[in-house]
């Protein structure tokens, strides 16, 4: 069964296949699908024959496919990071060759299309095919959020802008995980009614076999792949200082944090890596693993400041309270709910000063506790689902 935040998708696949096409979708992704991404997946193949066309990058070989009734075509075209732009370039145009070689044999009626690399190929195939294509943003770029003072990254984006807007002209559906992506830059690209809102919630399906820890030492989980090698220093250098365990649950987003990460805690007791994980089979366990989820980013990142994480809307499901950085509307939304605390993203004795009181104040625990419970039905089906509505109403007016 689709959980409810799955069930956003229903109402724009329902309406094409209203239109007469049969549903024949290909992802198109430069990573191996992530739960995010699996998320997705998991509705359109509900609704016909999927297939997965992606790359697998070595800074971000962290997931293995999940579906095995679907159809993954993984390409070892490792591309690097953006601002490798000339190196970038040229590795993108092989995975281009071979992911359109790829959807002339596939044929789609929908690509779904994840990253900018991804739009570029769906929208040169879809200008000679008849197709809905879906795009999905799971993060903004920072250039987009704040320009540059520096003459070449501002000509450079400038023609990312460019490229991005003319591949718009194809975009049926834009998908963001924060409505703020939309109000801070896509809404110059394409209209509301054509925006469909998804959160990072959680498949409760999942989450069935959660038991939540109930005896141990405090215990603190940064559980995803790791990144910021700053904030995960200091959730260590914190730990360390009012005696709670921490337990990095993942690969590393890159090989450098990772490794920068795992020789700082040579030597520390208190810390504990899982390493890589699969989603399905272990998140429910990880978390039941934990008193409190670590979800402290560079809050100096523009896109930090408006993303909203999965971390968020797991740890309401799981009933824990998550600290995060204070100056993003993660902490906006956290503080709202009453769900959690912030602190600032530097500042290793303001982090260990709310540990402190996590670990010890049981009263405030079990406030976030009961805040979690009152929130949870509300953030993962209510409001979404009601925003969602006001947004496909005039598509059948």
């Amino acid at each position: 069964m689709l959980n409810q935040s799955e069930m956003l998708l229903v109402p724009k696949i329902k309406e094409i296949i209203e239109e007469g096409y049969q549903m024949n979708t290909s992802f198109l992704l430069t990573h191996v699908p992530d739960p995010k991404t699996n998320k997705r997946i998991k509705v359109f193949k509900s609704y016909g024959n999927t297939s997965v066309i992606c790359s697998r990058r070595k800074s971000q070989d962290i997931w293995e496919p999940v579906y095995s009734d679907v159809k993954h075509y993984i390409y070892d075209f490792d591309l690097p990071a953006s601002q490798h732009i000339i190196k970038r370039y040229f590795v993108s145009k092989q995975y281009q060759k071979a992911a359109l070689k790829r959807l002339n044999k596939l044929q789609p009626d929908v690509i779904y299309a994840d990253g900018m690399d991804s739009l570029l190929i769906a929208a040169k195939y879809k200008r000679k095919h008849r197709l809905k294509l879906f795009y999905d943003v799971a993060d903004l770029r920072e250039s987009y959020i704040e320009e540059s003072d520096n003459l070449i990254k501002r000509a450079v984006n400038f023609i990312i802008k460019k490229i991005e807007k003319r591949c718009f002209q194809n975009v049926d559906y834009l998908v963001v995980t924060s409505e703020k992506f939309y109000e801070v830059y896509y809404h110059k690209l394409i209209r509301h009614d054509r925006v469909i809102y998804i959160p990072n919630a959680p498949d409760t399906e999942v989450f069935k076999g959660y038991q939540k820890k109930s005896k141990g030492d405090f215990t603190v989980g940064f559980i995803g792949g790791i990144r910021y090698l700053a904030q995960m220093k200091m959730l260590v250098d914190a730990a360390g200082k009012c005696g709670c365990n921490v337990i990095f649950a993942g690969a590393g987003g890159t090989s450098e944090d990772y490794r920068g990460i795992s020789e700082y805690c040579e030597n520390k007791p208190f810390v504990r890596f899982t390493g890589k994980y699969d989603y399905q089979k272990d998140i429910a366990r990880l978390y039941g693993m934990v008193d409190c989820v670590y979800a402290v980013y560079n809050a100096d990142n523009p896109n930090v400041r408006i993303a909203l994480p999965n971390k968020l809307y797991e740890s309401i499901l799981c009933g824990l309270p998550i600290i995060v950085a204070k100056g993003t509307y993660l902490s906006e939304l956290v503080e709202k709910w009453g769900v959690g605390v912030s602190v600032s993203h530097t500042d290793a004795e303001e982090l260990a000063a709310a540990l402190r009181r996590l670990k010890e104040d049981t009263v405030l625990r079990g406030d976030i506790v009961q805040h979690c419970k009152e929130i949870k039905d509300s953030v993962c089906i209510e409001r979404f689902h009601e925003r969602i509505e006001k947004i496909f109403g005039s598509d059948h007016a």
